[in-house]
């Protein structure tokens, strides 16, 4: 699912990939183990499929290994804790691999956020995504994409649209900042091509897209973050929403860490 030109379907969701890794943490099982402890559902034909996929996502992010017969967990214990946890932990992984189908279409969504607002099904997505040279699959890549896109916090889905908020997402990499840092905005683009790649295509020295503007007010509204606009200071857009007071930033400063949940 996260490898180069490969296949995105549904199956795989973070929520059973969590599964599979708590299960065999400290405990190492045979695939039929695992899959009789993993039956999701009364079908087996697509039980079966979404959990073989579930098995090769979490193999790909290096999170399980297979010793002889045996799948076991290589992970650290930490990571399974909380699903704030795993999210913040597999992030970095998903998003170093820039070959992947996963990581372009999701570099496409956030330079093309606004696009998106008006494509709700999934088979314009891969048509449209396709167009513009993002190969893939079909509708269904895109459906196993967006449960993911939803989870690692680069929007929230109402009904079949998704709404570009990257606030989970940016929060999540400034947690490797320390409080209190205070950054000019050219400074923070520098910063979030480098720990935010996959927004890196879609950020300029001027201007932020929808996606990130939507985060980074919302980090601000909820005193995570403070965005400071200064006259005559050199200064990036954020993306223009009519009605809203906070329209670019010239500094940045990191402020409270957001509760674990």
């Amino acid at each position: 699912m996260f490898k180069e030109n490969d296949s995105m379907r549904p199956g795989p969701t973070p929520e059973r990939v969590l599964a599979i890794c708590r299960l065999l943490e400290g405990h190492p099982r045979t695939m039929q183990e695992l899959a009789r402890l993993t039956q999701l559902d009364k079908d087996p034909d697509p039980s079966e499929e979404a959990f073989r996929r579930s098995v090769d996502a979490a193999e790909e992010l290096k999170l399980i290994k297979k010793e002889g017969e045996q799948y076991e967990f290589v992970g650290k214990k930490e990571m399974l804790s909380t699903t704030t946890a795993f999210r913040r932990t597999i992030a970095p992984i998903i998003f170093s691999n820039e070959k992947s189908t996963f990581f372009k279409l999701t570099e496409w969504y956030i330079k093309n956020d606004v696009k998106m607002l008006s494509l709700n099904d999934a088979k314009d997505i891969a048509a449209t995504a396709s167009k513009d040279g993002v190969v893939m699959g079909d509708r269904h890549d895109v459906l196993g994409w967006r449960f993911w896109l939803r989870f690692l916090g680069h929007g929230y889905l109402y009904n079949r649209t998704v709404i570009p908020n990257m606030k989970v997402r940016l929060d999540d990499a400034l947690l490797e900042i320390e409080e209190n840092t205070r950054m000019t905005a050219v400074q923070f683009v520098s910063w979030l091509k480098k720990n935010v790649p996959e927004a890196a295509a879609a950020c300029t020295g001027s201007e932020l897209p929808l996606a990130v503007s939507n985060g980074l007010r919302t980090l601000h509204e909820e005193g995570r973050i403070e965005l400071i606009s200064t006259m005559d200071a050199v200064k990036v857009s954020l993306y223009p929403i009519k009605g809203v007071e906070l329209q670019d930033l010239s500094e940045i400063v990191i402020k409270g860490r957001e509760m674990e949940a």
